[in-house]
């Protein structure tokens, strides 16, 4: 099972771009970098990703999985998944995956995945995960095709409790990839 490793930087460009730098210098997969603010986030190519200070869960993760370059893909799915069924079966949040990398609610994204990969032609030498999930942001926060986790109930949500959710749920799922080659 991945053993994760939190590292909290109260601001950065992107939670990917640092993910990406740490995978260069040789940091072990688990690697998680966690941000209250990006000043760059990104999307799909050509998509920044904006989001509030403090307010949302902007985290990108590192993998080294035992996948070939046409699998690399399925790691998006993964991690949607993951997102999708914790919103569910933690919070009660009805969500469904849009694909290519998107979680949505009522046809508003609640939350975006951006999966990155450093590959050779037959190794996958990094993957990186990021994961903008819009948590605590209002409407006034969000641009109008997006919803947040207190939007739906009214709450205020625990970010840590949730990235620890979410991470849980993903170390098992890429558990099953990693043995299989293949996703539930």
């Amino acid at each position: 099972m991945i053993q994760f490793k939190i590292r909290h930087i109260p601001e950065v460009t992107s939670t990917n771009t640092v993910a990406l730098e740490e995978a260069k210098q040789g940091a072990e997969e688990g690697l998680v970098i966690l941000t209250d603010y990006q000043t760059e986030g990104r999307g799909k190519p050509g998509n920044s990703w904006v989001s509030p200070k403090t307010k949302n869960l902007l985290v990108s993760i590192l993998l080294r999985p035992p996948l070939s370059p046409a699998q690399a893909p399925l790691l998006t799915q993964v991690a949607c998944r993951a997102v999708a069924k914790i919103l569910k079966e933690k919070y009660d949040i009805e969500s469904e995956f849009k694909k290519p990398n998107d979680v949505m609610v009522d046809s508003k994204k609640i939350c975006g995945i951006l999966v990155e990969a450093a590959t050779t032609a037959s190794k996958v030498e990094a993957v990186v995960i990021g994961i903008g999930l819009n948590v605590n942001a209002t409407q006034k926060d969000l641009p109008p095709e997006g919803i947040s986790m207190t939007l739906i109930s009214g709450r205020t949500y625990n970010k840590i409790k949730l990235l620890s959710n979410i991470l849980d749920e993903l170390a098992l799922r890429l558990q099953e990839l990693y043995k299989t080659g293949m996703i539930k």
